[in-house]
């Protein structure tokens, strides 16, 4: 399985992953036109993605997805609460339309769905499976859910959010009302939240993590990195080996598990 990032951040989420003859993108929020080319620079073609799997209604999440699915003839997928909040609804053709099942399988892949805790009416992460290997991504998430414990297991490796530095946060520009949001039991992970949950997951095998969907007024990459790095010198004393962090607008580095 090859796993990237297009885009990870409060403006815009879009990944890659493709195994076999198989090509997925989870989220597809930002512009058709950035992740065509954003694919191109990376070796692969949008005319041959087999999905787009949205994991909420929110625009950093499907701002070119109605787009990119009409150009390329490309299935979009969501839960059915969160198709009856998209936007974009009713100008995809039926054929396009399609909703997560428990079972469901795209060529190479299975996948796993959690709730997730979110201001959006059905918030998901995802357990991606192929080729015996298992990658977790979750973002927007305000708390570690019940459901995300359960699925979050055995893994291959994790992408997962950290949003914001509570002190940033806090002490930043947002209005208050705003600041309530994001630091809420429906809003974001904070860095320390992130780092509790990657040290609870990996204490009994570690993998690859992939800080994802950072603030770019609430965070910086370095002090999400030292937050987390830091609760897994707990588990290794290299923790460099094992952790990145998912540039906002740039590819992320390649993942092949």
């Amino acid at each position: 399985m090859d796993f990237f990032t297009l885009a990870s951040s409060s403006s815009g989420n879009c990944a890659f992953a493709k195994s076999g003859d198989t090509a997925i993108l989870i989220d597809a929020g930002i512009s058709a036109a950035k992740i065509e080319q954003t694919l191109a620079v990376q070796g692969e073609r949008p005319d041959r993605i087999a999905a787009i799997l949205l994991t909420h209604e929110h625009t950093d999440h499907i701002a070119g997805a109605a787009r990119l699915a009409a150009r390329y003839g490309i299935p979009v997928y969501a839960s059915p609460k969160t198709w009856s909040a998209l936007s974009f609804a009713d100008d995809l053709p039926p054929s396009l339309k399609r909703e997560f099942t428990y079972d469901m399988r795209l060529g190479e892949f299975s996948f796993e769905f959690c709730k997730t805790s979110h201001d959006a009416v059905q918030p998901l992460g995802l357990v991606l499976q192929a080729e015996g290997k298992r990658l977790g991504y979750v973002t927007d998430t305000g708390v570690v859910t019940r459901g995300m414990l359960y699925s979050l297991h055995d893994l291959d490796a994790l992408v997962l959010e950290a949003n914001h530095d509570r002190q940033m946060l806090m002490q930043g520009p947002y209005a208050p009302f705003l600041k309530r949001r994001v630091a809420g039991l429906s809003g974001h992970l904070a860095n320390s939240q992130a780092a509790e949950l990657v040290v609870h997951l990996l204490q009994e095998r570690l993998c690859p993590v992939m800080l994802a969907h950072l603030s770019e007024t609430n965070n910086t990459p370095e002090a999400a990195y030292q937050t987390v790095a830091l609760a897994l010198q707990r588990l290794t004393a290299q923790p460099e080996e094992w952790l990145t962090v998912a540039p906002a607008h740039t590819p992320s580095c390649c993942w092949t598990l």
